[in-house]
């Protein structure tokens, strides 16, 4: 690392008030910044995008004051929640969701965090309607760098919908959530990805999942420009279930790459994995699927299921699944393709009376919107919805 970057902790502008303990985190991220590596996202050659790259003095986001509380769960920013709830940011931040800063991204976004949300629902509280998240970019500066903390306490039931845009002005983003889900919680979480390609984007989504909790996680990754993208669960607790859902299309001449994993550590614990995605242009995407399954884990179950489809003859897409099994008592198993356009189904519709490429919309629509059907609120399906029709304009 550059001496310039180093000099820049004293000048970083920290969130009000920011106490002393967040701070420490920093500048260990900052030092460990220094020592560490980037990730890697197999066949993906991200090196050249300015990620985790220090461009400007960092300053914090312009709505760093949110607080959109109610009498149910807490909601404000991330620097809101410092001030006013800072213990219970201390007890989980960094701590259940990811807990080692292990890589050069990481590290960075850490260092110089300056945004993020923060939802607290308090044990045993069952919401009925869901919560909307728009997480659009208002920062000023040339670089977003958030950091999103998301926790159900025990017993808690939600269904939380956050649609990401880049709509500000920053040359990169990089956001990081920890989502944590305390012993027999529920949560559907749906993420709808709307980046511009004007953007290169770091995500890097990460799930604890507690004893007899569930979360059934939905994303769909309909950004323009290029986007590197980690989601993990961690099933922790005995019995913890979670079911990952992405949808992903490409066009033009973007990449996105995609780790994507879930992780058995306790006993009687099921995690599964379904990506489909769309390739057009001259566009490119890999789905790395990976299921491990710890040692003692015994009863688990670890599934997945990675299908690509391309519409051109310019594109180009992986479809990796991996299986890391340390355990004999297991059901475990994966399925994978990358192909084109079935033309028995576009012979089938035709001879229906459909033009080849309304047919051929159709085929397209099937394929990606099954995932959508996962979705049971009616006003996030109808957002997924649309975004996945803005980006197949031509399919």
């Amino acid at each position: 690392m550059s001496e310039p970057i180093m000099k820049k902790l004293p000048e970083l502008g920290l969130f009000p008030n920011e106490p002393a303990w967040f701070t420490d985190i920093r500048k260990t991220a900052l030092k460990n910044y220094r020592n560490t590596k980037l990730p890697r996202f197999a066949k993906v050659h991200y090196e050249y995008w300015q990620l985790g790259e220090l461009m400007t003095q960092v300053k914090p986001s312009i709505d760093q004051e949110m607080d959109c509380s109610t009498n149910d769960y807490i909601l404000c920013t991330l620097a809101t929640a410092l001030m006013k709830h800072e213990k219970l940011v201390e007890k989980y931040y960094l701590q259940k969701a990811l807990t080692t800063l292990t890589d050069r991204l990481v590290n960075f976004s850490t260092a110089f965090v300056n945004a993020g949300s923060f939802l607290y629902i308090p044990a045993n509280t069952k919401l009925t309607k869901p919560i909307l998240l728009p997480e659009n970019s208002k920062t000023k500066f040339e670089q977003e760098i958030s950091h999103n903390l998301i926790i159900l306490g025990e017993g808690a039931q939600a269904t939380i919908g956050i649609q990401s845009n880049g709509a500000g002005t920053a040359k990169t983003g990089h956001r990081i959530s920890e989502i944590v889900l305390e012993a027999n919680s529920h949560l559907n979480l749906i993420n709808l990805d709307d980046f511009t390609a004007a953007q290169p984007i770091y995500l890097n989504r990460q799930a604890s999942v507690g004893e007899n909790a569930h979360l059934n996680w939905s994303i769909g990754s309909f950004s323009d420009g290029n986007v590197i993208a980690e989601m993990n669960a961690e099933l922790v607790g005995r019995r913890a279930v979670a079911t990952i859902n992405n949808a992903a299309i490409t066009s033009g001449k973007q990449t996105q790459g995609m780790n994507t994993r879930v992780t058995n550590f306790a006993p009687h614990s099921v995690g599964k994995i379904r990506q489909r995605g769309v390739i057009l242009d001259e566009s490119r995407l890999v789905f790395n699927g990976i299921g491990k399954i710890i040692h003692g884990a015994h009863g688990t179950i670890a599934e997945q299921e990675n299908r690509i489809l391309m519409l051109s003859d310019k594109a180009s897409g992986d479809a990796n699944p991996i299986l890391l099994i340390d355990e004999n008592d297991v059901e475990a198993g994966h399925a994978a393709s990358v192909g084109r356009l079935d033309k028995k189904q576009l012979y089938y519709l035709m001879s229906r009376g459909l033009s080849k490429p309304t047919a051929k919309r159709l085929v397209v629509r099937g394929f990606i919107g099954e995932l959508a059907k996962e979705i049971a609120n009616p006003q996030i399906r109808q957002s997924f919805q649309k975004s996945l029709e803005r980006k197949l304009p031509n399919a």
